[in-house]
Formats: structure tokens, sequence, C-alpha cells
């Protein structure tokens, strides 16, 4: 009988692994197509960001033996020679310093406003279904949509914030005129105001979920102890909220670091190149200039830039975690 039965369990297990090993040879096409499709374009724009790969093939750029193949060669000199640019590139300069500004001040713009909206909506009142739908819909059209629609909103000839000026003009006795998308200040912030518009919905829905999972009775003990409004949200609702609080912050700072269409329909990163992002200078210098060896060096040092940004922020999250638990 003893035996029987371990007969039976090694039979089971090994019907197991061998239903395991089925299911992995199964899979390895689809892995092996998606490893190709991922890995391959990473492996190869990084090995064309050490060339002068230009439209129509290579091009020399010395009179070395590799000048035919376009590749830079093993020097120091040569084979960061993309990178090398860079550091006296102010165009480039100007595009980060952009595209951090977007970074920075957008998520927190998204931040704060969705934490506002996902208190107010997590509130019982009448009609807050509806209320709900209609804050997300804006997160439900495309950038461009979302962009020719701030275009048209900014539009300082004929949009309701133009008509609001005049008014204003002719209230005050004054001249006021905001020229949203001529001025570079202005311009900058009437870009963060369109993604803002359009991706608070995201932050406020995360948010509102992560506060309704919340237990009514944590509130209930707090109030019972003598905490206020204030005491309530600092000690209880943003510790507990804080890992969805990373994940939004996280997802949203670095789509923001890929912001290209928005500024293509609103400014096309001008005035001059006042409101141009990372990825719209490494689109221009690919696409419109036919430099590919130069545009994935700077795509590269965008990866870079979004991995510091991504590092720090997670170390910053941590001692702040490790605070409030102590």
């Amino acid at each position: 009988m003893a035996e029987s039965q371990a007969r039976n369990a090694a039979v089971q297990v090994s019907d197991r692994a061998h239903e395991r090993n089925i299911k992995r040879v199964f899979l390895m096409p689809t892995v092996a197509i998606l490893l190709a499709l991922s890995i391959f374009p990473l492996l190869w724009s990084l090995s064309i960001s050490f060339t002068d790969y230009q439209r129509g093939g290579t091009t020399a750029v010395s009179s070395v033996d590799t000048a035919e193949s376009g590749f830079l060669g093993l020097g120091f000199n040569l084979t960061t020679r993309n990178y090398i640019r860079m550091a006296s590139d102010q165009r480039l300069h100007t595009a980060a310093r952009n595209t951090l500004t977007f970074v920075i001040v957008g998520v927190i713009v998204q931040y704060v406003v969705g934490f506002g909206l996902a208190l107010v909506l997590n509130q019982p009142f009448f009609g807050r279904n509806v209320v709900r739908v209609i804050f997300l819909m804006p997160m439900m059209m495309t950038p461009v949509a979302a962009a020719y629609t701030g275009r048209m909103l900014f539009d300082t000839r004929i949009s309701p914030q133009a008509q609001l000026q005049r008014e204003l003009s002719s209230l005050l006795g004054t001249q006021i005129s905001i020229p949203w998308l001529t001025d570079g200040f202005w311009a900058t912030v009437a870009i963060i105001l369109i993604d803002s518009w359009q991706w608070i919905p995201f932050m406020t829905l995360l948010l509102l979920a992560g506060m309704q999972s919340i237990s009514e009775d944590i509130y209930e003990a707090a109030r019972v102890d003598g905490a206020n409004a204030w005491q309530i949200l600092q000690k209880i609702t943003f510790p507990i909220l804080l890992p969805i609080t990373v994940t939004v912050i996280l997802i949203r700072g670095l789509e923001i670091f890929k912001i290209i269409d928005i500024i293509v329909v609103t400014t096309g990163g001008g005035p001059g190149s006042a409101t141009e992002s990372l990825t719209m200078y490494i689109f221009d210098t690919a696409l419109t200039f036919g430099n590919y060896g130069y545009a994935a060096a700077i795509s590269y040092a965008l990866l870079v830039l979004v991995i510091i940004f991504a590092t720090l922020f997670l170390t910053a999250t941590r001692r702040v975690s490790r605070q409030s638990a102590g």
C-alpha cells in the first residue's frame, strides 16, 4: 500500500514537471519574439550612438580606416564623439532644462490637485458617481486632441480666456494681455496646464481608490482619540497612501520625460527652443536632420537622466517611509 502511494506521488510529481516543461516550450517562441523586439532595438541604438550614422548611410568622420563603415573606432576621443558633443550643445541643455521643468512642476501640480480632488470625491454627496465620470473624461482623450483643445483655449484672439482678458482690461482700465503661446515662460505654463488637465484624473483615480480602501474604523478610532482633520490626514491618510503616491508620481514623472505631442501641436518647441523637450530634440535630430547616431546618443543620455530621477525619488521616499515608521 505504501509503495503504491509512493509510486502515485512520484507519478504526480513527474506529470506536473512534464506539464511545466510543456508550458515552457509553448511559451518560448513568444518570449523569444518579445526579447528580440525589445533587446535588438536597444543594442542597435546603442551601437549607432558610437557612429556618425546618418540618413542614406554612414559617413566618414575621420581619416581612420574605419571611415567606410562609419564606426568611430576604439579610441576614447572617437568612441565618445557624440557624447562629448552633448557637453557643448546649448540647444540640448535648454531641452534638458525644459524637460526637468515639465517633470518637476507638472508632477507637483498634478499630485496636489489630484489629491485634493480625491479628498472631495471621497466624501458622500449627491451625484458623486456622475462627477467622477466627468472628471475622468480628459484622460480618455489622446494627447494630440488634448493639445488642440489647449491650443484653442490659449489662443490670444478668439478664446474664452482672451475674451476674459479683454473684459478685465476694460473693467480695470489697464491692458491685460498674457502671451500664452508666444512667450517662453507663459508657453511653458500653458504646456504644463494642458498636460495636467489631461492627467490629473489619473492621479485622482488611483488616489481615490487608495482612500476608499482605508477602513472607516481607523478614522473613527482617531476621532475618538481626539485627532482633528489635519492630524488624521497627516498621520493616517498620507502614510497609508504612500505606496500609491510613489507609484503614481513615478509613472507620471517617467511619462512626462517623454512629452512631445502636446509641445508639437501647441508651440512647436517655440518660441525659439523655450519649450522644446528632449524627446522633441531627439525626434528633430533623427528624422528632420537625419543624424541618427547623435540622436541615439541623446536617447541614452535621456535614459540615464530618467534612471537618476527614479533612483533619487525612490531613495527619498524610502527615507520618508522609514522616518514615518520610526
